[in-house]
């Protein structure tokens, strides 16, 4: 027994328990009863020594049979423990966090005469580490390594770097040089100069790219055709310049409304193609229709009156 009957000790760690008891009785093989008796303040009272879980194995020990093992899953809670205390459910199985009495007691049917329990030996055995806790042991010892090379190998490199540096220098003014008049080649290449969208050429592109992945990972994908409704009939009545004005307000207006994954482009003239990834039948549908009202119901600041509307 522990100094409190409240503050045992924590078993639950362990797998299984040793016990050597020489056992004398008057009947041959006669049975002992091992008691692990928890302490639980949801059922457990300190003035009340029966109110500590009965955590039992009952086994015939005889004499000099030395040690034997148990698992602690094979003990068993007293069931008139559990219906005389009015257990729940949830506290009725067994319990080995705070272990503050263990009893060594004859079985149930004995007669007078002369008994003799000697305790041997008890022993609880455990994982020194557990797997869990090795794993994490491992997995931490890798990570440290991995970052010790990591380190070792990005300072042999630094050391590279810095003395190469002073004679690569000049090549790497005139590489980034030629890298911005590349990126501005390619803006140039990829922007329709009118609008400021995407043209056609990058589209076909990007659009063979997105087939082939779309295809292969059976995802969704619509393309929304949009056209401006009597465009021909708008640069035949108020001239091409005014034209122009109506295509880069168009396509500022539309590029304000899609998402961030959407494609937007220039196709031709008037004709404009919004490519939606990841987007099924009926949502291409809802954001076409949402184009499509905004568009004939957005007021215009055009100098002329003139009612812009898209198919």
């Amino acid at each position: 027994m522990t100094d409190y009957i409240d503050k045992g000790i924590d078993l639950s760690a362990y797998h299984s328990v040793g016990i050597d008891i020489d056992y004398t009785s008057p009947l041959e093989d006669e049975r002992v009863r091992v008691y692990l008796r928890n302490f639980d303040s949801t059922y457990a009272n300190v003035n009340d020594p029966i109110s500590l879980k009965f955590n039992a194995i009952e086994y015939s020990p005889g004499i000099d049979d030395g040690l034997k093992v148990f698992p602690l899953r094979n003990f068993q809670v007293l069931s008139w423990w559990i219906a005389e205390n009015n257990i729940p459910v949830d506290k009725s199985s067994r319990q080995f966090d705070n272990i503050s009495v263990i009893e060594i007691a004859t079985g149930s049917y004995v007669k007078e005469s002369y008994y003799a329990i000697r305790l041997n030996k008890l022993v609880f055995y455990g994982e020194w580490i557990s797997e869990s806790s090795l794993v994490k042991a491992l997995l931490l010892l890798w990570v440290v390594t991995a970052i010790i090379i990591i380190m070792s190998e990005r300072f042999i490199l630094d050391k590279k770097i810095k003395f190469t540096e002073e004679r690569s220098q000049r090549l790497r003014d005139a590489n980034r040089l030629l890298y911005n008049k590349s990126l501005k080649f390619e803006h140039l290449a990829c922007t329709d100069p009118l609008t400021r969208i995407r043209n056609r050429h990058t589209v076909t592109e990007w659009l063979e790219e997105i087939t082939i992945q779309t295809q292969s990972n059976d995802i969704p994908f619509s393309m929304i055709f949009i056209d401006i409704d009597h465009f021909k009939a708008v640069n035949d009545t108020y001239g091409h310049g005014f034209g122009d004005t109506v295509l880069v307000k168009f396509a500022e207006t539309i590029d304000k409304l899609i998402r961030r994954s959407d494609m937007f482009a220039r196709w031709g003239g008037e004709e404009f193609v919004l490519f939606c990834p990841e987007t099924n039948m009926s949502t291409a549908v809802e954001i076409a229709e949402e184009i499509r009202e905004t568009i004939a119901n957005k007021v215009w600041d055009f100098d002329s009156e003139f009612k812009l509307t898209c198919s």
